[in-house]
């Protein structure tokens, strides 16, 4: 049985996640496809990712 090292499986993730929005017909912005490829080159981790595209994309809203 062949061995995954973590780094080829998050390139595979990442992959999945750019697939699976092209087949929904929905363009990631260039922040997102940015930090995936820092995540799968091991720049970023996805908690930091999660965060950044939060920070981003969601406005605060406050009552």
């Amino acid at each position: 049985m062949e061995k995954i090292s973590k780094a080829s499986a998050q390139q595979k993730a990442v992959a999945n996640v750019l697939a699976s929005l092209h087949i929904e017909q929905l363009t990631p912005s260039a922040q997102v496809v940015e930090g995936l490829h820092r995540l799968s080159a091991g720049k970023t981790t996805a908690n930091q990712l999660i965060a950044d595209v939060i920070a981003h994309h969601a406005s605060v809203r406050r009552n």
